[in-house]
């Protein structure tokens, strides 16, 4: 099978045994938002929803949220469960959302909240949004988790609201960790959190499961073997009911809103070159998109400067059955939000079409130019 036994392109990036040793760096410029000083630690992005959310609701008692209806689910399971009650706007087939219809939909719900996500690294139009909450008195939640090191104008994405949350593991070799970055309004009751640690098996299992990726996508009948192995001790584990916090799933798990980031991600943390990694990144979208055939439907027109990006999005006509074909062929496509977590929505047209057809291919940092002309040779058959 050609994903177990020849080129094999992993959804995110690895682990290698020489990021444990590499030494810090004994100079590394400012990167945002490792340089904020109100910034929080957590194991998972939603747990630190949860608990900016939490806060609020402490505070204010009733908050409403007006979020997107082109969401993951985590967000806003994390959001009601903290007591928040949201409302939804529009994202458009290009992933934005519009300034106008956003005020209109405010006129009707008066949302203390604007919850806004940026897309796989694509800024939303921050400067029409900043002014709308300005004039309306609202406060302005940024949600990063797909976005890291992405900028607009020159400004990082993150720095434009009252909050901003971001997922690290997705955008760095890590095997868990969020920051919760509190800009220019600090909770006092996120100050008092008493976080603890997650259990080993956890840490270790996605450790290993970060280390066997690198090598499959280094030398895939090596990687396959291990992969195997690797399978044959987590089904041991779940027969002794070992239990493990997961990263990278759909759902949402009051009883693990307590974890912190592993100790493990705080020091390969501190060995990272996040303007190499950006650049990589780049550098890999660019170099896929030139090879991918013209008539492979891009989501995006172009790469806007400043744009860090997290995947090559594309629209596919049935994306279940595109990502089964890519990942026989060793391409390991991402199937991006299929559906709703909340029955009660209304989702627009563009959501449920954005649901149905987008496909994630892998340009992360750790490809090789062999990987991305791997891809792009099955995607454009």
């Amino acid at each position: 099978m050609a994903g177990m036994t020849g080129t094999f392109v992993p959804t995110y990036q690895g682990l290698s045994a020489t990021d444990f040793v590499r030494a810090a760096p004994a100079s590394r410029e400012a990167c945002f938002p490792f340089d904020v000083p109100d910034r929080l630690p957590f194991y998972r992005a939603r747990n630190a929803i949860y608990h900016l959310f939490a806060a609020l609701v402490e505070r204010d008692r009733q908050v409403t949220v007006l979020a997107p209806d082109y969401n993951s689910g985590n967000e806003i399971l994390a959001m009601q469960a903290a007591g928040a009650r949201v409302q939804y706007c529009p994202v458009d087939r290009r992933l934005q959302l519009d300034p106008d219809v956003v005020a209109r939909l405010c006129d009707r719900h008066r949302p203390d909240i604007l919850y806004v996500i940026h897309y796989i690294g694509w800024p939303q139009p921050m400067p029409a949004l900043v002014d709308l909450c300005r004039r309306r008195g609202m406060r302005l939640v940024e949600d990063c988790a797909l976005s890291l090191l992405s900028e607009m104008d020159g400004r990082p994405l993150g720095s434009f609201g009252d909050w901003a949350v971001f997922c690290l593991y997705k955008t760095l070799p890590l095997p868990n960790g969020a920051l919760l970055v509190q800009n220019t309004a600090r909770l006092d009751a996120l100050t008092r959190l008493q976080l603890r640690r997650a259990g080993a098996a956890s840490v270790a299992g996605r450790t290993a499961e970060l280390l066997v990726q690198r090598i499959r996508g280094r030398a895939g009948r090596i990687g396959a073997a291990l992969q195997v192995v690797k399978r044959g001790l987590g089904r041991a584990a779940g027969a002794l009911d070992v239990r493990r916090a997961n990263v990278g799933d759909i759902g949402f798990n009051v009883a693990e809103v307590d974890l912190a980031m592993s100790p493990v991600s705080a020091r390969l943390l501190d060995r990272l070159d996040f303007a190499g990694i950006r650049r990589r990144r780049v550098e890999n979208y660019r170099r896929l998109d030139a090879q991918l055939d013209p008539k492979v439907v891009r989501v995006f027109p172009d790469l806007p400067e400043g744009v860090c990006p997290l995947f090559f999005p594309i629209l596919v006509s049935d994306k279940p059955a595109a990502a089964r074909a890519l990942q026989r062929r060793g391409v390991d496509a991402l199937e991006f939000w299929n559906d709703s977590m909340d029955p009660g929505s209304e989702m627009s047209a563009d959501a449920r079409f954005l649901r149905a057809h987008v496909l994630e291919l892998p340009i992360h940092q750790d490809l090789t130019p062999r990987q991305l002309a791997h891809v792009a040779r099955w995607v454009s058959a």
